[in-house]
Formats: structure tokens, sequence, C-alpha cells
């Protein structure tokens, strides 16, 4: 006796209706297997059967984001020029030499740029090495995939009064 073998699925044409990470992005037309069309793609709303129809709502679709994309570049360019001569202050506990007993994180860049009136997420303030001591620091911002700014931090310790009332 002979066994038969399974059929071999063919892999599925579909156009993709939004980016898909590690498979395309918007309006692409890709291969892949059924199953995962089936249980993944399709039901998500992530892709359709190529038609006319289709390509012309994708082609709509494309249009607005690359409208939407420019419309954000834009914004942060006048955010980098309302940036430009912004310094921010954060105080922290430092040791002897000047050590601080943690470090100045993303997060508190943020946090003190929100205070000052800035709406900067915490995953664009970009740290090449991490601040663990007192002093003056450039510190890049990534506003958007391609603009990028620059802001002055001052790292100090806090005043002697305010470290004394704290302690009270």
């Amino acid at each position: 006796m002979s066994k038969k073998k399974a059929p071999v699925k063919q892999p599925l044409k579909l156009m993709l209706l939004r980016e898909v990470k590690g498979l395309g992005a918007l309006g692409d037309v890709v291969k892949v297997r059924p199953g995962f069309a089936r249980n993944y793609l399709l039901p998500r709303g992530m892709a359709t059967a190529q038609s006319d129809d289709t390509v012309k709502h994708v082609a709509g679709l494309r249009k607005r984001a690359a409208a939407e994309v420019q419309k954000n570049i834009e914004q942060a360019k006048a955010a980098v020029a309302a940036l430009a001569n912004v310094s921010i202050h954060i105080e922290s506990k430092a040791g002897e030499g000047g050590h601080l007993y943690g470090s100045v994180t993303q997060a508190m860049i943020s946090e003190a740029l929100d205070k000052q009136g800035y709406k900067v997420d915490a995953t664009g303030v970009v740290l090449e090495n991490p601040i663990k001591e007192l002093g003056i620091y450039d510190v890049k911002l990534r506003l958007h995939g391609e603009v990028e700014a620059s802001v002055k931090l001052y790292v100090v310790a806090p005043a002697p009064e305010k470290a004394e009332k704290a302690k009270k």
C-alpha cells in the first residue's frame, strides 16, 4: 500500500491594508501561507485579496498616510525651532565627587520638558551614555524619524535648604 501525500497548499497572494512587521508595508502584495492568511491577516483586517477596488482603496490610504507623515515632519521641525534655546534643570542627590546615587533617565528628562510645556516622549530622548554625574550635558531628542533637536541639561545637586526641609 502506498500512502498518499497531502497536497501542497499554494501560497496566497494578498494585498496588505496596513504595515505588518516582518512582512511588508501598506499596499504591498505578499505571498503567505493559507493558514497565516486565514488565521491572522484576514480576521484582523490586515490584508485582503487583490482586486481593482482594493488597489484604488489602498492608493487612497497611501496618499492619506503620506500626508500624515508630512504633517508630522512639519510639526517636528516647528518643535525643533521652539526647543532651540531650551535648557532643563534636574536636581539629583549626589555623593562625594559629584557622582549621582542613581542616574538621570530618559523619563526624567521627558518629564522635565513636559513641565516646561514641551511634549516629548521618553522614547524620543537619546542618551548615548547614562548620566551618572553632576554637570552640563547636550541631550538629543528624536522628534521624528529624521528630525532631531538638542537641549541643554543641567544636572545639579539639590539646594541645602531643600535638603534640610526634606529631612524634617
